[in-house]
């Protein structure tokens, strides 16, 4: 059965009608008064609701993308999935020396968020190893630190075990994580997983060792987040000044769910630094314009609110 669907256009005829035929498969499993598992991109199959609100969740949200298998609906192990790749894709080989992904602007909309960010990085490296080629004196000695470009491409370069073509360590261990949060699996039982990928694959492979290793590949590249413990009260963050604090300093009670083991915070704030976030931004010139766009191309429109930079706040 072809499921390329759930990866489609939001209100497109071919998205309603396969929406139709997903909820006829669901009556012919199901009775009309029986709450299902919602499929949608935001509940993920994780809440029992009534069909007719199940119908429109996937219409406004759409279908979870990975939801191929109907699993969760009464549909059996054995049945063959055709699952074609969006139109619009070209798939780019882990032979990094080739010049970047091949995708027009026009295409660009259906590009697998992973590849596009590794396309990016690609694109920068190659761009800054030019720019310094061009700027560099005959008796100039080359950078000795690694900038976040060629760490990033270093580490995206790198083989899952030798001879492994479809993925790099990188996009493994990136899906890996997003299986992880998708189904709420416990980090020891990850590190577990891990334990068991290393032993199965061949020798020599790349594969983390534990949760927090896998974590780190992704901090490295500039995707990871840093954690903030906060009063439980919202009344400080414990940073700067306050990041000795064992109570908070303005309503007196504990930062630990355990104030004599202190290890577990009651609360916790996940922050995404934002330099990271810029340099990838602005890693290329085309994605540099992009973001510049409302300053530098828009045209705004009297007296009518056309961009967010119209409005006061912005």
């Amino acid at each position: 059965m072809d499921r390329s669907w759930v990866r489609g256009k939001l209100f497109s005829p071919e998205y309603m009608d396969s929406v139709k035929q997903f909820m006829s498969f669901v009556k012919g499993k199901f009775s009309d008064n029986v709450e299902i598992l919602c499929p949608c991109s935001r509940c993920l199959n994780q809440k029992y609701l009534a069909q007719a609100l199940v119908k429109k969740h996937i219409l406004m949200n759409g279908m979870d993308n990975s939801y191929t298998r109907w699993i969760h609906h009464g549909e059996d192990l054995n049945v063959e999935v055709i699952e074609h790749v969006p139109a619009g894709i070209v798939h780019c080989s882990h032979n990094w020396s080739t010049d970047g992904i091949g995708v027009t602007e026009e295409d660009s909309n259906d590009i697998d968020p992973l590849e596009a960010f590794l396309g990016d990085l690609h694109t920068a490296a190659a761009q800054e190893d030019r720019e310094v080629g061009e700027n560099k004196d005959g008796d100039t000695e080359p950078c000795e630190q690694d900038t976040f470009f060629r760490i990033a491409m270093k580490e995206a370069k790198r083989m899952l075990y030798p001879g492994c073509t479809k993925f790099s360590r990188f996009s493994f261990v990136v899906k890996l994580l997003h299986m992880n949060s998708l189904y709420r699996i416990s980090n020891s039982a990850f590190t577990a997983i891990l334990k068991l990928l290393a032993e199965a694959f061949p020798e020599y492979n790349t594969l983390p060792k534990s949760y927090n290793e896998a974590k780190s590949i992704l901090k490295e590249l500039g995707l990871g987040y840093e954690s903030i413990h906060v009063c439980q009260n919202n009344c400080v963050l414990f940073r700067k000044e306050f990041a000795k604090f064992d109570n908070c300093p303005v309503c007196s009670l504990s930062r630990w769910k355990d104030p004599e083991r202190k290890k577990i915070p009651v609360k916790v704030l996940r922050h995404f630094p934002l330099v990271p976030r810029l340099k990838r931004m602005f890693a290329t010139k085309e994605a540099s314009e992009q973001a510049q766009w409302h300053k530098l191309k828009r045209q705004p429109s009297e007296k009518e609110m056309s961009h967010p930079a119209d409005g006061e706040a912005w």
